[in-house]
């Protein structure tokens, strides 16, 4: 099975292949440019090397010939029948009909012998032409010693890149192998409270400290569920056995052919259970419900506390109601908000005695709801809005001990914020939402 290439590994291949370009690049500049600069030298000493037009050079006579010797390897005449005079020693380049030139020229020639040489043809007044020439062994030498060592130096250079780029990357992604090792040990231990050490003000900082958050997060969210199940599991642990109380009876009773005395009674109370029941799970649905499945739009107060006092009327025919409330408006859920204020409003009227006041008062940015019932000690007010409490004298009343707790998540998910307030009779619990 084929490994697959690491992080690190590719960022040093791919910093090798670029440093690689670059010094070929640059390898190739230097070779081309001293190779320019030599035969530019090489040109310029066979210029400043031509004779004065008064020496002549004879074929016979070698005496001229050794002084310019000292700089140059040839020196020879062609006449204009073709015919070469070179002095003895002197290995002449091979010429052509070509090379009678009415101008002074350079090219690239080759001696009888078959070295390769730089050839200089400068016209002279005789209506010969003279040739000098300098081999080129020097020049090619020099370039293919400076081409091994341009190659030699390239070769350790991409190697030293790799190795050091290996080296650090390797030191710049450990914080990155961390995080992987530790989200890898997350996914398969499921253990979102595993620490993320991650240091430093960089990409890889950021990234580890939004992974910290993201566990966080979920590990607040798995612990919230887990209580919300624990809690719902412990308070429906006594309604089931007093439902299934009830249906054992009736069961009994129709197996048995024995008429049962408090029939009535008994499916009085299945009826309300289910109706406990069917209300429980409502509420839980909207505990459990994430925040941001909550709509983001504009709401109107006014209409949802009059909705709200609507329905809390109708099943509370008993209790008046006094509503004062001002024309203001937020952002958020209407629906959500109404249950929280239907929530308060049934609390309000469970605590009341029959025919009390209900007192619902509103201006732009809070809500109170105020009864006149015995109140909640102040001790206990906090305690009030957590999930499934319920006060000891409450204990024997319908209800689940959700209401204020759906109301203190559903406002704390709207940016606002829900507490008692002091009140000479009753209770009264005042909603501060953003008013927009």
């Amino acid at each position: 099975m084929r490994r697959p290439v690491l992080l690190r590994g590719k960022l040093a291949l791919i910093t090798a292949f670029v440093v690689a370009v670059a010094i070929a690049g640059i390898s190739v500049v230097t070779w081309l440019t001293t190779e320019h600069n030599l035969r530019t030298q090489l040109d310029r000493s066979l210029l400043v090397s031509v004779p004065p037009p008064r020496i002549q050079i004879r074929c016979d006579e070698g005496v001229p010939a050794e002084g310019l010797r000292q700089v140059l390897q040839g020196i020879q005449t062609l006449s204009l029948g073709g015919r070469t005079c070179a002095p003895p020693g002197v290995d002449p380049v091979v010429t052509s009909t070509a090379d009678f030139v009415t101008t002074p020229a350079l090219r690239d020639g080759v001696t009888e012998s078959g070295a390769e040489a730089r050839v200089l043809l400068q016209p002279m007044s005789t209506g010969e032409v003279l040739i000098l020439s300098r081999g080129t062994a020097e020049i090619d030498t020099t370039l293919t010693t400076l081409a091994g060592v341009l190659a030699a130096v390239s070769i350790f250079g991409v190697l030293l890149v790799t190795g050091t780029g290996l080296w650090l990357t390797r030191r710049a992604l450990a914080p990155m192998e961390r995080l992987t090792e530790t989200a890898e040990h997350i996914a398969r231990t499921e253990d979102l409270t595993t620490p993320v050490t991650v240091d430093g003000h960089d990409e890889v900082g950021r990234l580890g400290r939004a992974f910290t958050s993201m566990t966080a997060a979920l590990a607040e969210s798995r612990r919230r569920q887990r209580n919300l199940v624990n809690d719902a599991a412990h308070e429906l642990r006594t309604p089931l056995t007093s439902l299934r109380t009830n249906i054992d009876l009736l069961v009994r009773s129709e197996r048995t052919g024995r008429a049962l005395p408090q029939r009535a009674e008994v499916l009085d109370r299945l009826q309300a259970q289910s109706q406990e029941f069917s209300d429980l799970v409502t509420e839980l649905v909207v505990l459990a419900r994430d925040d941001r499945e909550l709509a983001g739009e504009p709401v109107d107060l006014a209409q949802v506390i009059d909705r709200a006092v609507e329905r809390a009327r109708s099943r509370a025919d008993d209790h008046l109601f006094d509503v004062d409330r001002a024309e203001w408006s937020t952002v958020g859920d209407a629906a959500a908000l109404e249950r929280s204020v239907l929530n308060l409003l049934d609390n309000a009227v469970k605590f009341s005695p029959a025919c009390s006041t209900i007192t619902v008062r509103s201006k732009p940015g809070w809500l109170t709801v105020s009864d006149e019932g015995p109140g909640v000690p102040f001790e206990q007010r906090n305690s009030a809005f957590e999930r499934f409490w319920r006060a000891p004298e409450a204990r024997g009343l319908p209800g689940s001990g959700l209401g204020l707790a759906i109301v203190a998540d559903v406002v704390a998910a709207h940016g606002g914020s829900a507490r008692f307030v002091p009140r000479p009779r009753g209770a009264s619990v005042r909603v501060d939402l953003p008013h927009h």
